[in-house]
């Protein structure tokens, strides 16, 4: 990958990456409340599980650039902000050798995505 298309890309997973902590921080905190067998809990693991998926596709020295935050970061659904991580992910270059997880992490999120709206959530 070329130099600018890397930084691209990296700064795309990053994004991905901070819309996923956001999503799973509102799951979780929706699922304290709920009891102990809702489904929350699972929703709540598996948005977790593609941040931390998200994130280790990133190079170990990548560092998130200091950019404003999404105005209506926080007043976005957990629904929402998994559709647009899902969206940023369509022009990763996932033929690359460094993205060969990637696909997993689309994968995952549709399933994400699919879950989240038979939940009503």
């Amino acid at each position: 990958m070329d130099t600018l298309n890397a930084d691209a890309t990296w700064d795309r997973l990053g994004s991905i990456a901070q819309l996923l902590h956001q999503a799973a921080a509102q799951v979780w905190s929706d699922a304290d409340e709920a009891a102990p067998d809702s489904p929350l809990h699972d929703l709540g693991l598996g948005v977790y599980l593609a941040h931390s998926q998200a994130s280790a596709l990133l190079p170990d020295d990548y560092e998130l650039r200091d950019v404003d935050p999404l105005p209506d970061l926080e007043e976005r659904t957990p629904l929402q902000l998994l559709t647009d991580a899902e969206e940023l992910t369509r022009p990763l270059p996932l033929h690359q050798p460094d993205l060969v997880h990637g696909s997993q992490l689309v994968v995952d999120l549709c399933d994400l995505i699919r879950e989240a709206r038979g939940l009503d959530y």
